[in-house]
């Protein structure tokens, strides 16, 4: 629908109450679109430190900060040369609440990679998964609560995901039940038949599940 000034001056008090309200709802999507596309920017140990923190809120009760910081400064690799993680961030699902203070959503992501734990030559990964994440107003600005990368594939360039599954690059390196329960939870498998998670939150989203640390919205899918 196309407003007019003439439209708008017609409007009762409590009509114009909600327009603003839909149009700061509107202006939230856009702003967490772009926070969420910082981080991705940022996604890697370069970065690691304060500008990935700048991102995250910190003063939420639900927040270890502590061990937020601790593991974010831990290297994953012994040399960043030829060390690469690129993850843009398409198709965004996202549900701000009534208050515009609090929001939900999910993004694909299909990147490329060049990685190495130690001084070996990188190897070349196609990377393919899903981004599920809480927001929240902190200190005026919309920052990311919690939700990271979802691994559904990551397999060398030149070897299908049917074939080859690379787990999350962490030292010590990760056991098969540890990437399981982290990172690789919603991982291709071919003895599977995959469903859509983590599930794109839905309109009734903040109805159905008021806490926003709950995950519980993410596995609503049939």
């Amino acid at each position: 629908m196309i407003w007019t000034m003439e439209d708008l001056e017609l409007l009762d008090d409590e009509e114009f109450e909600k327009l603003e309200k839909r149009a700061a709802r509107l202006m939230s999507l856009w702003q967490i679109q772009n926070l969420r596309g910082n981080a991705a920017i940022f996604h890697d140990d370069q970065h690691i430190g304060e500008q990935r923190r700048e991102l995250n809120a910190v003063k939420h009760p639900g927040v270890d900060v502590k061990s937020m910081r601790e593991q974010r400064l831990k290297p994953v690799v012994d040399s960043l040369e030829g060390n690469t993680l690129i993850h843009p961030l398409t198709t965004p699902v996202i549900v701000v609440d009534e208050t515009n203070t609090r929001a939900r959503a999910v993004w694909w992501s299909l990147g490329i990679e060049g990685l190495s734990r130690y001084r070996e030559t990188p190897t070349a990964i196609v990377s393919i998964g899903m981004v599920p994440g809480v927001h929240v107003i902190e200190d005026g600005q919309w920052k990311i609560l919690w939700g990271a990368w979802q691994r559904t594939t990551k397999n060398e360039y030149h070897a299908g995901w049917t074939r080859s599954m690379i787990p999350t690059n962490t030292r010590p390196p990760l056991t098969q039940e540890q990437d399981r329960a982290g990172f690789g939870r919603y991982a291709y498998q071919t003895d599977q038949v995959r469903c859509a998670v983590p599930w794109p939150p839905e309109d009734d989203t903040w109805e159905k599940f008021p806490d926003e640390m709950s995950p519980d919205w993410q596995m609503t899918h049939p």
